[in-house]
């Protein structure tokens, strides 16, 4: 018997079969798109995980609408589960990718809504979604507090929230946090001075759910050099450099990636908590 031909791969079980190629979408996502090609039955397995993870911008969002056109909308609503919304995308094209996409759990709105329609809250739009993680501005944010009858469906499922403030503004005690049992993590994107240590203390003290508290910006206190650091007085907080891609650092923490902003975060907090309690037992 020879021991030198390849095993024929229609000879797999089918189901066997799905898992080869949805590992191998998954582990070289860029690879997805030629897989699709190779069989009916191969498309029906991977074109799932093309979408499950959707970043557009000013390029690619008429070809993705132009996609949602010609696919049926129960198939966005099953297999996209996290979008990022780009600030070149428009709040029509944003309200109306949002209303197929309706199984959202990790969302970049970082449309500029408020440009278009001051006095509309974006509350509407986000409120049916079931939403784990969200990256929003802070006035958008605040907006969907607006109309206190529509009731966001994520209250109880958010779990990371993370805040952008596109205009210098002093960072002070984020309000409605309280309505948000289950976050855990947030942080603070600012391009300019950082929260100061009584509004910090104030916001950890009100918010006691929130384990991480992650201020991005472009200097920390202590950290000339920009360093990534633990602040002395409340291992809670973070200190970490504002990413130079947004984009690809969202989706890096879409994916759980070990080098993303959180991961990172959460490993710094090991190694103080570590080093304190080697320090603790040895004095």
């Amino acid at each position: 018997m020879s021991t030198t031909g390849l095993f024929p791969f229609n000879d797999l079980p089918v189901e066997l079969q799905r898992e080869i190629f949805l590992v191998a979408a998954t582990v070289d996502p860029s690879s997805a798109r030629q897989l699709v090609l190779v069989a009916k039955r191969v498309n029906s397995w991977v074109q799932p995980c093309i979408y499950e993870m959707v970043a557009l911008g000013s390029v690619d969002t008429a070809l993705f609408l132009r996609t949602m056109d010609a696919m049926p909308p129960s198939f966005f609503a099953a297999y996209v589960k996290k979008l990022c919304l780009s600030v070149s995308v428009g709040a029509s094209d944003a309200a109306h990718i949002i209303r197929v996409c309706t199984g959202l759990i990790d969302l970049a709105f970082w449309v500029d809504h408020l440009a278009i329609f001051p006095d509309r809250s974006i509350a509407p739009m986000l409120c049916s979604l079931p939403l784990k993680r969200l990256s929003i501005e802070y006035k958008h944010f605040l907006s969907l507090f607006w109309e206190p009858q529509v009731q966001l469906r994520w209250y109880n499922t958010l779990t990371h929230l993370d805040i952008i403030f596109w205009r210098p503004q002093t960072a002070q005690d984020i309000p409605h946090l309280e309505k948000f049992p289950h976050l855990t993590h947030l942080s603070l994107r600012l391009r300019h001075d950082s929260p100061s240590e009584t509004t910090l203390t104030a916001m950890l003290s009100a918010y006691r759910h929130i384990k991480l508290l992650v201020i991005l910006g472009d200097t920390e206190p202590e950290a000339s050099d920009a360093q990534e650091v633990v602040w002395p007085t409340n291992p809670r907080v973070v200190y970490i450099p504002y990413p130079s891609n947004v984009v690809k650092e969202w989706e890096s923490q879409a994916r759980d990636d070990p080098d993303c902003v959180w991961s990172r975060a959460e490993e710094l907090v090991r190694t103080h908590t570590a080093e304190f309690e080697r320090s603790s037992a040895t004095s």
